[in-house]
């Protein structure tokens, strides 16, 4: 694979074609005025991360009830309910 040699105006004045040659190439030189080189290399983006599994929600209630906390029943869970509404 060959590299193409850019100097610092061109990467001043045209961004964009230095930076399609190190994509399309791999690495682009740039030498300045001075004659330091520079070698710009295309890093390849870390592969995104998959989402967390969620817990275990059952093994959690299970935990729960053995620990002596019991759902709520379905008549207070409706009366607790209308009381966070405001409701009478």
């Amino acid at each position: 694979m060959s590299t193409l040699t850019f100097n610092a105006r061109d990467m001043n004045r045209q961004p964009a074609k230095v930076l399609a040659a190190a994509k399309r190439l791999g690495s682009v030189d740039i030498v300045t005025r001075e004659g330091d080189a520079f070698s710009l290399t295309l890093k390849k983006p870390a592969p995104k991360s998959r989402k967390p599994a969620l817990p275990d929600f059952e093994a959690r209630k299970r935990r729960l009830r053995e620990l002596g906390c019991t759902p709520m029943p379905a008549a207070s869970e409706a009366r607790f309910n209308a009381i966070l509404r405001d409701e009478p």
